[in-house]
């Protein structure tokens, strides 16, 4: 799942469910930064080609891979993210223009009503996703301003025993980003692909985390639909283990 250097991938030993190694997030930016320079210099179909080719597409489950989401790494079990703790993030740019609360924060912010189930907006697929995504328990959410803050979101998380991420990205963000989220910080998950007006140059990508360049992306509704089938089929493994636990109690 890991970018191209065998200089920043660990062993397989060296990244397990609930071990931290205490992250510097400054140093993780100055990777990311980095590979922002160099990797995003590729042409936008090579990226597509070679990410597809690190996080071995071929090998997932292709019936989710058609609707956008993706195993990271390619044998993650997407079940499991309701059993054990994870976050989940979600770029800005899916906010919509008439998001009620960016006249008082701005779009381009980590604030968001749906997190405390407070939004009404019918249309945003934020909204949508959030909910989705609390059927399979998560509670920790972060609406990506910024991916320094989201680094930084992400090392303190990962302190605190949380080991897989549902992130939400374009190909573009997903083609460096992997690098720090899963090789130096050691989060495995699921990755859903978001669609719409998506940066597709480094100059476009740059300019959107440092200000808001007024796109407009979305998780479309047939991903929300496998995600929420994901969260349908771990919830019943979940209550049958239960109930045969009780059974097997009596």
């Amino acid at each position: 799942m890991g970018l191209s250097s065998e200089s920043h991938r660990p062993s397989k030993e060296s990244v397990k469910p609930g071990k931290t190694s205490n992250p510097d997030p400054a140093k993780l930016t100055m990777v990311s930064d980095y590979l922002k320079r160099t990797l995003s210099e590729r042409p936008y179909a090579f990226i597509l080609e070679s990410l597809a080719e690190r996080l071995e597409t071929g090998k997932g489950d292709i019936s989710l891979h058609s609707v956008g989401v993706i195993c990271a790494p390619a044998d993650f079990d997407p079940k499991r993210v309701i059993s054990e703790r994870t976050v989940a993030f979600v770029p800005y740019c899916c906010k919509p223009f008439d998001c009620p609360m960016n006249d008082q924060f701005g779009r381009k912010s980590s604030t968001c009503q749906a997190v405390d189930d407070k939004c009404e907006h019918t249309t945003c697929s934020i909204g949508a996703f959030i909910k989705i995504a609390k059927q399979l328990g998560i509670k920790e959410f972060f609406v990506i301003n910024s991916d320094t803050d989201l680094i930084k979101w992400l090392a303190v998380k990962r302190e605190e025993g949380f080991t897989h991420a549902v992130g939400v990205a374009c190909e573009f963000a997903v083609s460096y980003a992997l690098e720090v989220i899963h090789s130096q910080l050691g989060y495995d998950g699921l990755i859903l692909i978001i669609n719409g007006d998506k940066c597709r140059t480094k100059t476009d990508y740059a300019e959107s985390d440092t200000f808001d360049r007024g796109r407009l992306t979305f998780i479309d509704e047939w991903t929300l639909m496998a995600l929420e089938e994901i969260a349908k089929e771990a919830n019943n493994e979940k209550a049958a283990k239960e109930e045969g636990q009780k059974a097997a109690e009596k």
